[in-house]
C-alpha cells in the first residue's frame, strides 16, 4: 500500500469513527432529553451541580448523610443520590425507575442550571478554577485515555473543549442564579476550612434540624480519609473502566486546595484573562452539554 493510499485510508477511517460518535452522542442526548420530560419533580427533590472535578462526590456523601441522618447502607453513592443526566443517557436508569425513588430524591449532575428541570431544589459546587484544571487534566488522564501534556490540556480547559464545555460559563451560569431562593451556591475551598459552618448553612437551606451529633457523624462520614477508605462507594466509574481495561489513579486524589499553584505564571495570567472577558448574559449557557462522550 502506498503512503498515498494509507493516508487516505486513515483519513477516512477517522472520518467514518467521529459519524459514528456522533450518531452515538445525538442516540443518548435524545434518550435524556426524553426522560427529562417524563421525571416529575417534587419540591423536595435536590439537584447537586458542579463543573466535574469541584466537590460533586463530597457533596453527595453530605447530602445523603443530612437526610438519612448518618446511613451508609449502600454498595455505592449512586445507588442513593444517581448521576441524573448520564443515568438517562446511557439508559442506566429510567425515568420511570427515578420516579419511583423514595424522598427526598438527591441527584447528581454537572449540568448548567438551565438544563435541569424547574421546580426543585439546587445546591451547586463552585471550586477554583486553576485547581480544577489541575484535577481534571489528571482524571482524563486516569479514566478517559488522554495522554497529552498539561499544556495541551491546559488550552483546552480554556477554551471549554472539554467533556461539559467551559468551566468560565458554567460558574458564570450558575452564579446568575445566586438570588434565587431555590439555589444554594458553595465553595469548595469553604467546605475545606469551615466545614462545620457551611453543613449548618446546607442544612437551613434544606431546612432540615442539625443536631450536633449529627454533625459529628457528617464530619466523620463525609471526610476525605473516610471517604478514601471506602472509595468502591464512590468512585462512579469503577465498573465503567473496568469494562474498559482501565485501571490506575483512584477517583478520589487528594481534595486539597492550592493545586493551581502548579500552573506556570503565563498559565496564571492566561486564566486571569480568560476570567475577565466579559460575556453577555445570553451567551453564558448556549453550549451543548457534551456529557455523553
Amino acid at each position: 500500500m502506498t503512503a498515498t493510499a494509507a493516508g487516505v485510508l486513515a483519513l477516512g477511517s477517522r472520518v467514518v469513527g467521529g459519524a459514528i460518535e456522533r450518531l452515538g452522542d445525538l442516540q443518548r442526548l435524545l434518550s435524556f432529553t426524553r426522560g427529562r420530560l417524563e421525571l416529575v419533580i417534587r419540591p423536595d427533590d435536590i439537584f447537586i451541580s458542579s463543573y466535574p472535578r469541584s466537590g460533586t462526590t463530597w457533596m453527595q456523601q453530605i447530602m445523603y448523610q443530612l437526610t438519612t441522618e448518618g446511613e451508609m447502607g449502600f454498595d455505592h453513592i449512586c445507588q442513593v443520590a444517581p448521576w441524573f443526566e448520564r443515568s438517562l443517557a446511557v439508559g442506566a436508569l429510567t425515568a420511570a425507575e427515578l420516579n419511583a425513588l423514595p424522598s427526598p430524591r438527591i441527584f447528581k449532575s454537572h449540568l448548567p442550571y438551565r438544563w435541569l428541570p424547574r421546580g426543585a431544589r439546587y445546591v451547586y459546587v463552585v471550586r477554583d478554577g486553576r485547581d480544577v484544571a489541575v484535577s481534571y487534566y489528571q482524571f482524563y488522564r486516569s479514566h478517559l485515555r488522554f495522554d497529552g501534556g498539561f499544556e495541551q490540556f491546559y488550552r483546552r480547559f480554556l477554551a471549554g473543549d472539554l467533556q461539559y464545555g467551559s468551566w468560565f460559563k458554567h460558574v458564570a451560569g450558575w452564579e446568575a442564579q445566586r438570588d434565587n431562593p431555590r439555589v444554594l451556591i458553595v465553595r469548595f475551598e469553604d467546605l475545606g476550612q469551615r466545614f462545620a459552618h457551611e453543613v449548618h448553612r446546607i442544612a437551613g437551606f434544606l431546612e432540615t434540624a442539625l443536631e450536633p451529633a449529627l454533625l459529628d457523624r457528617v464530619a466523620q462520614r463525609c471526610s476525605f480519609e473516610f471517604m478514601k477508605r471506602h472509595e468502591s462507594k464512590f468512585d462512579f466509574a469503577t465498573e465503567f473502566l473496568l469494562q474498559r481495561g482501565y485501571s490506575g489513579q483512584g477517583f478520589l486524589r487528594q481534595g486539597r486546595v492550592g493545586q493551581g499553584t502548579r500552573l506556570s505564571g503565563g498559565q496564571r495570567d492566561a486564566f486571569e484573562r480568560r476570567a475577565r472577558r466579559p460575556r453577555p448574559l445570553a451567551e453564558l449557557e448556549l453550549d451543548l452539554p457534551r456529557f455523553l462522550h
